[in-house]
């Protein structure tokens, strides 16, 4: 027997509704692997910090962020960072 127009339209609405829920579980998806990309940046850039700056272990986080900023604002960071930016690119 043939669907009614009713049957066809609560179908292709059901259908709706799963492929929003499927967007839903991709974006998710997306925001997760973004957030452990982040934190795995973040873990190895901390580690490269730390092997650089003597004692850098013993230090408490409120004394490691102007030792840090020292050595940035002395080595002239931002001219550096650009001009290497301007290599990979």
């Amino acid at each position: 027997m043939a669907k009614t127009i009713d049957e066809k339209i609560a179908e292709v609405q059901t259908k709706i509704t799963q492929y929003k829920n499927r967007e839903k579980q991709l974006l998710q998806k997306q925001k997760t692997v973004a957030r452990k990309e982040r934190t795995r940046h973040l873990i190895e850039r901390g580690a490269i910090a730390e092997n650089l700056i003597p004692e850098a272990e013993t230090l408490t986080n409120e004394q490691f962020k102007p030792v840090l900023e020292l050595a940035v604002d002395r080595q002239g960071l931002i001219p550096l960072v650009t001009s290497a930016h301007l290599y990979t690119t």
